[in-house]
């Protein structure tokens, strides 16, 4: 019966890794949007439900903290010594985020949460690091991350595959990993890949050719 549940499991990591895989080589070959991707140099993350998988603990205090992938947070070093701005904007204020930003080596300016109206915060950020609309990715999950884009405040909207059915349309890229499941690390993944900045390159373009 071990020896069963420890086969099925293998299968369904082979299984999640194979989906990867055959999208990570079908992206690459969609031209403008390897395009688009070489030139961004800030990426903004939503947090609940992009970076977590959108379930909050609460207690008697309220709100309390929130499941972070460790693989997710293994690249973010990578792509900020690449050059790569990420920020943190979320709608809901929470302690954990915060801390989460600070251990991933994310300075205090690029970690806002409480706002309700993001683009304001992003338009700051733009400025602070003189980046444009056509160098800056927002990836999120809802409504409030659609809406920046909507605005032509950037040129990519990217979102997991848990995102509402109704805008997976509206996005420019769909990440086959729902938030909190190393959706960021496939993504920054193939940033990294493009920008031929990855640390294990020459192994992902082996891997690719098999």
């Amino acid at each position: 019966m071990a020896n069963n549940i420890h086969k099925h499991k293998g299968s369904v990591m082979n299984t999640q890794a194979t989906i990867d895989r055959f999208w990570f080589k079908k992206t690459l070959k969609n031209k403008k949007c390897i395009t688009q991707l070489k030139n961004i140099s800030l990426l903004i993350c939503d947090v609940d439900g992009t970076l977590t998988d959108a379930h909050i603990y609460t207690n008697q205090q309220g709100e309390g903290g929130r499941l972070f992938s460790t693989q997710d947070g293994f690249i973010v070093k990578f792509a900020l010594k690449a050059g790569i701005n990420i920020a943190f904007v979320s709608g809901k204020k929470n302690e954990s985020t915060i801390q989460r930003a600070k251990v991933l080596g994310i300075s205090e300016d690029f970690c806002i949460c409480g706002v309700e109206e993001k683009i304001t915060a992003i338009k700051n950020l733009q400025k602070k690091v003189r980046t444009s609309q056509k160098q800056t990715l927002v990836f999120g999950d809802d409504i409030l991350d659609f809406n920046i884009k909507s605005h032509k405040i950037v040129d990519l909207f990217i979102c997991p595959c848990n995102a509402p059915f109704y805008l997976h349309k509206q996005a420019d890229l769909i990440i086959p990993r729902t938030g909190g499941n190393k959706g960021v690390r496939l993504l920054i993944d193939l940033m990294l890949f493009i920008k031929n900045k990855h640390p294990l390159q020459k192994i992902i373009t082996s891997s690719l050719t098999q």
